[in-house]
């Protein structure tokens, strides 16, 4: 995924084509995610699929995201 152009398509109220960009190829995965968010500190998405946060895996596949605080 491009981040500049996701963070582009972002700032012009594109959503849902940023969420198709980060998605592109992988559509029919378990946990693609549906929604994402915008991190206030770092400025990076965060993707949820329902309530569950989800993140590629080294291989570009969604997993759900490890806890960080466990």
């Amino acid at each position: 995924m491009d981040q500049t152009h996701f963070t582009n398509l972002c700032r012009a109220g594109k959503f849902k084509e940023a969420l198709g960009l980060a998605i592109q190829g992988h559509e029919d995965e378990k946990y693609t995610p549906s929604r994402f968010s915008i991190d206030k500190k770092t400025r990076l998405p965060i993707f949820y699929r329902g309530n569950k946060r989800v993140e590629p895996d080294e291989d570009g596949v969604w997993q759900l995201a490890k806890n960080p605080n466990a």
